[in-house]
């Protein structure tokens, strides 16, 4: 079997920088680190409405071009509309494709492979279902969508998935081959300076010392449950006048979110949304300074943030049974409650009133959630080796 650290691959994913979710990191983090020993490269649409300088990347990353859509930082990928795409990969010899969207570039890595004669591995990230419905508001057009999803699973030659709950909602849709499970990681670790950071960010954002403090971080869209989070804080703030919520991130509700929000008539500054922060200490600050991490998502697989929480020691209330909860154990590692407002918002009264419970779960965070993308990335290359060893011997 050839070295793992030596295997050249291919990631291609449907957006990436300057927009960034989870999926951008993980395509970002496997590039950065395989290409320490490697070479691994990343085919991405170009940007739409900001420009991002990929020479700042430690990488290469071929732009392919993408047809606009009216007000939205998004677009439609069109990777075989470009002539000098697959001239420009073959230079490179790749021995092995990961295609991270079953769409535009996925469709055209997996085409492709198969022309070069190397494997294509394809992970399912996202609940596409939730994503079509809440966009078009038709099950049927969702249903459409994700019978071709899974044809495209079939058609690569490894299906991954980012938890245990991603693999069952890819089988909910009607797969029925073998999903193998790779964790994500995370690229927040305990600083040297962790005191230096957390003032920072109290001074910045103006964040007391005196209050409880809890923190979401992620788009602004509904389907996140923030409603579940404003209604939980609004039984909180009637409840006492000793806790703090802040929401970093941005997105396509943030108007709705904020009227909704208004509308609760919550007390002034209980609650602060702080938008998108791209300075990574700034945002561990913001961590440092958070007693919990409120993430009742069930539309997320294996989220980022939680473990970004736990790098830092802070421990996260998800909603029991989800796919993100599956990362924690309740009381240990993390906090767990039904989802509904009632439910969380007792969780939350216990969770302060019980001495010493957050500090043990967060440490415990810290210790068993916040797995470090070096572990996990040397784990993907390792499973590329004997991919590629068995594509080999099936095709000679």
């Amino acid at each position: 079997m050839q070295n793992p650290t030596e295997i050249r691959s291919v990631q291609f994913n449907d957006i990436y920088f300057p927009i960034v979710d989870g999926v951008v990191q993980t395509v970002h983090q496997y590039a950065d680190l395989m290409n320490r020993t490697g070479k691994t490269c990343v085919v991405t649409p170009r940007a739409m409405k900001k420009e991002f300088d990929d020479a700042t990347l430690s990488y290469e990353v071929y732009r392919t071009p993408q047809l606009g859509l009216p007000l939205s930082e998004y677009g439609v990928p069109a990777p075989r509309l470009d002539r000098k795409l697959k001239q420009w990969i073959a230079q490179r010899n790749p021995q092995i494709f990961h295609a991270h969207s079953p769409f535009f570039e996925g469709t055209f890595a997996s085409a492709y492979s198969k022309e070069l004669g190397i494997p294509c591995v394809a992970t399912f990230h996202s609940k596409y279902y939730d994503d079509v419905v809440h966009i078009t508001g038709s099950k049927t057009i969702a249903k459409i969508v994700t019978n071709r999803i899974v044809r495209f699973y079939r058609n690569v030659d490894s299906v991954w998935a980012c938890s245990n709950g991603t693999a069952d909602t890819l089988r909910s849709y009607g797969y029925g081959g073998e999903i193998f499970v790779m964790d994500n990681g995370t690229s927040f670790k305990a600083p040297d300076n962790p005191e230096e950071l957390r003032k920072r960010a109290a001074e910045t954002f103006g964040i007391p010392s005196d209050k409880k403090i809890l923190l979401f971080v992620g788009q602004q869209i509904w389907h996140k449950n923030i409603k579940l989070i404003l209604d939980t804080f609004k039984m909180l703030c009637d409840h006492s006048d000793d806790y703090l919520l802040l929401i970093v991130g941005k997105g396509y509700n943030e108007h709705a979110i904020h009227k909704y929000a208004d509308s609760l008539h919550l007390p002034d500054g209980a609650l602060r949304f702080y938008g998108r922060i791209s300075d990574r200490d700034l945002l561990s600050g913001i961590y440092l300074n958070t007693d919990l991490f409120f993430f009742p998502s069930v539309y997320d697989n294996s989220p980022l943030v939680v473990r970004e929480a736990a790098s830092l020691g802070v421990p996260s209330l998800l909603t029991e049974g989800s796919n993100a909860a599956e990362a924690v154990r309740n009381n240990e590692t993390g906090f767990t409650a039904a989802e509904n407002k009632v439910a969380m918002y007792g969780e939350i009264l216990r969770i302060f009133a019980s001495d010493g419970l957050l500090a043990k779960v967060g440490e415990g965070a810290r210790k068993y959630v916040a797995k470090p993308w070096e572990e996990i990335v040397p784990l993907v290359q390792e499973k590329y080796a004997e991919i590629i060893e068995k594509y080999n011997f099936e095709h000679r």
